[in-house]
């Protein structure tokens, strides 16, 4: 995660996002109690947020596991340093405690150190930044006012009596269409890889189909009519683009981290035990096992039989 560092006071920026798979976080409200004699209850007196509190866990295991002692010792080194929040922005921060313990997983040792922080001064504001289920919903609702445009575009043309301009306008409102089309497409598979926990190959293929639809697009409405005439479907095409490529971005910033996984039982085991094996127990839904099946076969092109992946094979997976 580009998006997900500390950097403790004097020292180098620790980037977070190479051992932990994600953050939360907790903002309380902080009330003042003023009882009444001879009254019910008491009278609450809004004193305003109180501190935001963050914990993470960091996982030092298979190729990460060297860095445990160089990472701890930044950390713990001095306890005031500045936290880069994926969603709140850079906060000066305290770490108030370590949580540390061992676990033997597939991957060999395991270290795992949950810290916990909390804001080291007061008045801190707050830089959201949108996530992928925003930039989700924002790609499709340009996809919409794209649509809107072109067929405000189709009213413009039509009124006039030329047929060759008409015709013209046909083909390149099927572009339009085309790059709209793509977009949600694109959208809608991205949200679902974030929400399986690994950013899927094919999606990122229809990510890079749509810059050559909206060109194609664009140049087919040039060929329409005047600047005036279609500036609101380009610009429209445009943003929506734009869009689709920050909730790329948004995605690989929040992808934690993907795992390691060997066979390890004797002479095999098939795609769909495999990944009964490790989210049987994580509240997925039929449709997302499903997708999940294809997703690993295709992160993991050495899979020659998926219905017996030999033992000893080390599978890429998302986290569970």
């Amino acid at each position: 995660m580009t998006n997900f560092a500390y950097k403790p006071d004097g020292g180098t920026e620790i980037d977070l996002g190479k051992y932990a798979p994600g953050i939360e976080s907790e903002i309380a409200g902080r009330w003042g109690r003023h009882v009444i004699p001879g009254q019910q209850g008491s009278l609450k007196e809004d004193l305003g947020d109180g501190d935001l509190k963050s914990s993470f866990t960091l996982q030092f295991v298979g190729k990460n596991k060297a860095d445990y002692s160089s990472v701890m010792a930044a950390m713990t080194k001095t306890r005031r340093g500045e936290l880069l929040h994926p969603r709140r922005g850079t906060r000066k921060t305290i770490i108030d405690r370590f949580r540390e313990r061992v676990r033997y997983t597939e991957m060999g040792e395991a270290t795992i150190v949950d810290v916990f922080v909390e804001d080291a001064v007061i008045g801190q504001a707050d830089s959201f930044t949108a996530g992928p289920s925003a930039f989700a919903q924002q790609a499709l609702m340009q996809a919409d006012t794209a649509d809107r445009q072109n067929a405000a575009l189709k009213t413009t043309i039509f009124v006039r009596p030329n047929l060759k301009v008409r015709a013209l306008y046909v083909a390149a409102s099927a572009m339009v269409s085309a790059a709209t089309a793509a977009t949600r497409t694109y959208a809608a598979a991205a949200q679902q890889a974030f929400t399986l926990g690994l950013y899927d190959p094919i999606v990122q293929g229809q990510l890079l189909g749509l810059p050559p639809l909206v060109r194609t697009a664009t140049a087919g409405l040039q060929a329409v009519g005047p600047a005036a005439d279609i500036q609101e479907t380009v610009l429209a095409l445009e943003v929506m683009l734009f869009v689709s490529t920050q909730l790329d971005v948004a995605i690989r910033a929040a992808q934690p981290i993907p795992i390691e996984s060997e066979i390890s039982r004797s002479p095999g085991q098939s795609i769909y035990a495999f990944v009964q094996q490790h989210y049987g127990r994580s509240g997925k839904s039929p449709a997302d096992m499903r997708a999940l099946v294809g997703l690993i076969l295709r992160l993991n092109r050495q899979i020659r039989t998926p219905l017996l992946i030999p033992f000893g094979l080390v599978v890429v997976r998302p986290t569970a």
